[in-house]
């Protein structure tokens, strides 16, 4: 994969860049492979290559190689597991090592570790010298959330996103899980009214739209598509300059959290109903969200009709306020629950 960007960039005649933006660049890792289009015979580019992931690690050189995986069933992230594969506890050197040369042998089904020790000896000597070269270390970076190693609290609480802003990637949407939080728009409405998407993150498999339809803000969140919650305001949308909120008021700081919510409509309470359930994670691993728009499955299947169903207003900006208010110790503990939960999202992948 790492020999993609390589290959794309000599063949559109790009060099690769030194700066983007004023940052300097690391050279990329990978070799072009352009020259294996007109010549079936090209030479390789490369004889080695490491591997990583969560972990489990391999180390290929010259048609042999080195493969580790760790004492784990990769989707098992339970505590007693995870004590396992503490700082201090787990010694990688220690896992079982396989063994193959691929030229003879590309399906690896022969095993070859207890024949060729010093082999093995030398390719694991050489993914260390990789890992560090290539920033892999430390090993098990990426799941140090299980181990109360986390990045520092946020500072930031509110976000604000402008006009039409359109696929924001799944899992970047502010952090709305598990405690309360408070979504306004600020809109231009014209005579005669306007109905259309606000905001929407995912789709009714899981999802959240707050929308205007039929004259009325309205709000649906879907809990997985388990259970789907819909709230609409009791009067019409004005025109002019108007700005619609909803307020979540969250039962506890806690996972899957249930609560109140209340639309409003220049600050006048229109509306609003209870969720008994929140997702604790994130709402999908393929769709983000749009502002103005829902693109790609909808969320709420009344406008399916009519989707994207663009707003056909104006959307000044559109502010998430996720300060939940809470106290040192649930923040504490929230912050560490998202960090482990993203980290499994990420082993689950």
């Amino acid at each position: 994969m790492i020999d993609v960007g390589p290959t794309i960039l000599e063949v559109a005649g790009i060099p690769q860049p030194t700066q983007v933006d004023g940052i300097e660049q690391e050279p990329m890792h990978g070799a072009s492979f352009a020259d294996s289009f007109t010549n079936a015979g090209a030479p390789k580019h490369r004889t080695q290559q490491y591997f990583e992931i969560f972990g489990n690690r391999a180390m290929y050189k010259d048609g042999w190689w080195l493969s580790i995986m760790m004492p784990r069933i990769p989707w098992d992230a339970t505590p007693d597991t995870m004590r396992r594969f503490a700082p201090g506890v787990w010694d990688p050197d220690r896992d079982p090592a396989q063994l193959y040369y691929l030229p003879d042998d590309f399906t690896q089904a022969r095993d070859l570790a207890a024949q060729h020790p010093d082999k093995v000896a030398e390719l694991k000597e050489l993914f260390w010298a990789e890992a560090e070269r290539y920033k892999v270390l430390p090993l098990l970076g990426g799941m140090s959330a299980y181990f109360g190693i986390i990045p520092p609290l946020p500072t930031q609480s509110k976000f604000t996103f402008y006009g039409d802003v359109q696929n924001v990637a799944s899992g970047m949407i502010p952090r709305i899980y598990n405690h309360a939080y408070t979504i306004s728009a600020e809109l231009q409405v014209p005579e005669g009214g306007a109905e259309g998407v606000l905001v929407a993150e995912a789709d009714h498999l899981g999802g959240f739209s707050l929308f205007v339809q039929g004259g009325k803000l309205q709000h649906t969140y879907s809990m997985m598509g388990v259970a789907v919650y819909h709230q609409e305001a009791t009067e019409p949308l004005p025109a002019g300059e108007v700005t619609v909120q909803l307020v979540f008021a969250a039962d506890a700081a806690r996972p899957a959290t249930g609560g109140q919510v209340t639309l409003l409509i220049n600050d006048k309470p229109v509306g609003g109903g209870r969720m008994d359930h929140t997702v604790p994670v994130r709402f999908s691993g393929y769709s983000g969200m749009d502002i103005g728009r829902d693109n790609g499955l909808p969320v709420d299947r009344r406008y399916a009709d009519q989707s994207p169903f663009a707003f056909t207003g104006t959307i000044r900006k559109v502010v998430f306020d996720i300060n939940p208010h809470l106290n040192d110790e649930d923040e504490q503990a929230l912050h560490e629950h998202a960090h482990q939960s993203l980290t499994a999202h990420g082993m689950s992948a």
